[in-house]
């Protein structure tokens, strides 16, 4: 009987546990639902009424039917689908896995090392099943192919994939909880239903338009820690160039902590010692962003970046984890930008001293601001990975073993580093080498930044700073790249995930356009909730005292579905003067 008993109660405990998990489960999804949902219709209250906003709604909730899957929720006769709707197609549609993911790329895998090319996966996206166009598999593949190999880690794909699909999720939730907070909030202030229904109702569209105070004259709203000093410190000199296309390349910094710790990191333009620098740089803005790096995400997460700033110091204090971390530097190009003219005089670059060629004093001079900038660790010297760098920024190519021999064998060095002596030395025998021919002195000087009447105009040097309170701290420079898209994602999680009232919201169809408001620039954000490309064409000509990131002030941009792009930067061309930045947007198509 006892043991009859005990079944029996087995029995009854783990059939109430299931239906706890059921019940939890379907909690769950109902949470999950109403996000989604309400990103799209805006209130559960209200139906979708395309098929568009239906796979938009989906997504959103870590769903990505096909259109064939789609079109037996969405037929010919459907005019508008009710929120229950909405949640019976979620219990229908279940969540792709990863191990669904990792079937469907084996079979395209014909050798099954684990990669795949990125020319065998065109082909077989826009060739057969629902086809994509080359210019979306291109985006995507760019996206995924971390190191640029032209080979896609499926792997590490799938697990970027599921990542996505959760982190929108996550996201659709956190937007829901900052939008019940805010309704909360309205209805406490105003004491009555009829305040609730306006807080919930679609805001009247309005243009961005708000005055903001001289910048001059804004105090610091964060200070140093007081005990930095007994901090463990790493640094890093790099600097912002423009590439062939145009676009704004970088340093790039991996830094790795050894616990979890509390960081204060800055960034700040370098000013150069030498007269060839213009004087205007401590203008240039700078900031950081730290993206921490996971083994199932090629890009990494935002964890901090540099949103304040003490004197010309971009700062943040926050707290770390253990682990490695991507820094990557960004400069708005609303200050930096590409110069329109040529300067009217050309400085010469060497003289004829009897037989020899000998270096001008101000071409001396910019050689030894290029010496500094070079310089990554400050030492004083050049490793042979700074003057690797310098050498693919200047000719596409980087120093072999037999030409680093040539340079330990002729010039300067010191601990097997080459001094600023050697440097200058070096220089002056290619002079000579070519008989006083200036054009591939000129090609190294228009590559590191410098015009005609050698004032440096195209580039800006920088150094970041790491503090940390306890552990160990390294830091190692990368290569020269453009942020891409781990930059752009950065930059638009950094808008997108900001509290009010440091921003200013707009929704038009399924666009919503996210002003961030900061003391020193503003940044707006465009994120696209459909499924397909829309154009948009903004006008920020009616500004006031404002540089923009765009070269022109009224333009087209388009946005693909599910994405979220930078707009524009704006910050004031004069700080001892209030500015308004305003713009207008027109969906085109």
């Amino acid at each position: 009987m006892s043991r009859k008993g005990d079944h029996s109660s087995v029995s009854s405990r783990s059939s109430r546990r299931k239906r706890e998990s059921k019940s939890t489960t379907d909690s769950s999804l109902m949470k999950e639902a109403k996000a989604a949902y309400a990103l799209v219709a805006r209130d559960i209250k209200h139906d979708i009424t395309s098929k568009k906003q239906l796979a938009s709604a989906l997504h959103q909730a870590g769903r990505d039917p096909s259109q064939q899957a789609l079109s037996q929720y969405w037929t010919e006769t459907t005019k508008s689908l009710s929120f229950d709707d909405f949640c019976k197609i979620l219990q229908q549609l279940k969540p792709t896995s990863g191990d669904d993911l990792m079937k469907a790329f084996r079979k395209i895998d014909v050798n099954g090392d684990g990669f795949i090319t990125h020319s065998e996966l065109t082909k077989v996206l826009t060739q057969k099943g629902e086809r994509m166009t080359a210019e979306e598999v291109t985006t995507m593949i760019k996206e995924a192919d971390a190191d640029g190999d032209n080979k896609l880690n499926y792997k590490e794909f799938c697990s970027m994939l599921m990542s996505n699909d959760e982190k929108c999720k996550e996201k659709s939730l956190r937007r829901m909880d900052k939008r019940d907070r805010r309704q909360k909030h309205e209805k406490r202030k105003d004491g009555s239903q009829a305040s609730l229904k306006k807080a919930e109702s679609t805001p009247e569209l309005r243009r961005v338009n708000k005055t903001l105070p001289a910048v001059a004259q804004l105090k610091a709203t964060i200070s140093q820690p007081e005990n930095l000093k007994s901090w463990m410190h790493v640094s890093s000199k790099g600097c912002f160039y423009f590439d062939e296309s145009g676009k704004i390349t970088s340093h790039q910094y991996r830094l790795q902590l050894s616990t979890k710790t509390k960081v204060w990191l800055t960034a700040r333009p370098l000013n150069l010692q030498q007269s060839t620098a213009t004087s205007n740089k401590c203008a240039i803005d700078t900031t950081l962003y730290v993206l921490k790096q996971t083994d199932d995400t090629l890009k990494g997460e935002l964890v901090a970046h540099t949103r304040s700033k003490l004197q010309q110091k971009w700062c943040v204090s926050c707290e770390l984890d253990a682990g490695t971390y991507r820094l990557i530097p960004m400069t708005s190009g609303c200050r930096l930008k590409q110069r329109k003219d040529k300067p009217f005089s050309r400085h010469p670059l060497v003289e004829k001293i009897g037989d020899e060629y000998k270096l001008t004093k101000d071409f001396r001079n910019a050689l030894v601001d290029i010496f500094d900038m070079v310089d990554l660790d400050s030492n004083g010297t050049l490793s042979r990975d700074e003057f690797n760098m310098f050498q693919v920024r200047t000719s596409g190519e980087g120093i072999d073993d037999d030409a680093w021999e040539v340079v330990e064998e002729n010039f300067e060095l010191k601990k097997g580093e080459l001094t600023r002596k050697g440097f200058l030395d070096l220089n002056e025998m290619e002079a000579n080498d070519v008989e006083g021919d200036t054009d591939d002195l000129w090609v190294t000087l228009r590559c590191m930044g410098f015009s005609e009447d050698l004032s440096l105009d195209e580039s800006c040097p920088f150094i970041v700073d790491v503090f940390t309170e306890t552990g160990t701290a390294r830091m190692r420079s990368l290569p020269l790249q453009s942020g891409g898209v781990a930059l752009e994602n950065a930059i638009c999680s950094s808008v997108l995930d900001a509290e009010e009232p440091q921003i200013l919201k707009k929704s038009v169809d399924n666009l919503e356009l996210v002003t961030y408001l900061g003391e020193f620039r503003t940044t707006t954000v465009i994120h696209n909730k459909g499924n397909s490309k829309t154009q948009v064409k903004m006008n920020c000509r009616e500004s006031e005292n404002c540089a923009c990131s765009r070269p022109v002030m009224e333009y087209t941009m388009a946005v693909p579905g599910g994405q979220s792009l930078v707009a524009h930067h704006m910050m004031p061309r004069d700080e001892n003067k209030s500015w308004k930045p305003v713009f207008e947007e027109a969906i085109i198509s």
